[in-house]
């Protein structure tokens, strides 16, 4: 059981939120949704999530900036972080976990379209300290 660890999912596409957020509440997780980076970064400021779930492309900012910005605050240096985006490099395989590197660091991300099983064992392992 997810023993209601707190996750930020940013995604401005608010059915594709919805949808994602209603998973990993089913599974037990305590989900709070944001549209834009901004409000994201505050959300996490103040809530200090075990888990940021970001899609890069958001109508204010890269998902990678709202993770920079966060990593920046001693508050929030050891956040966990998973992408999901359809941006990823020829490579990445639809529905399957790769890398993206942010500032030096490198993050698991998850290309659209997937699967819910496979983001619910990625969020499992990063939860877990596995990933």
């Amino acid at each position: 059981m997810a023993d209601s660890k707190k996750i930020i999912l940013l995604e401005d596409d608010k059915a594709s939120a919805r949808l994602v957020s209603t998973f990993l509440e089913s599974k037990g997780y305590d989900v709070r949704e944001s549209y834009e980076g901004r409000f994201a970064i505050e959300m996490a400021l103040k809530d200090k999530p075990d888990l940021l779930i970001a899609d890069v492309l958001l109508p204010d900012m890269h998902g990678s900036e709202a993770v920079k910005q966060l990593r920046a605050s001693s508050k929030m240096n050891d956040l966990k972080v998973l992408f999901l985006t359809s941006l990823l490099n020829r490579s990445a395989t639809a529905g399957q976990e790769t890398r993206l590197t942010v500032g030096g660091r490198e993050y698991p991300a998850l290309s659209k379209p997937f699967k819910p099983a496979v983001l619910a064992s990625i969020v499992e392992k990063i939860l877990s300290g596995e990933n």
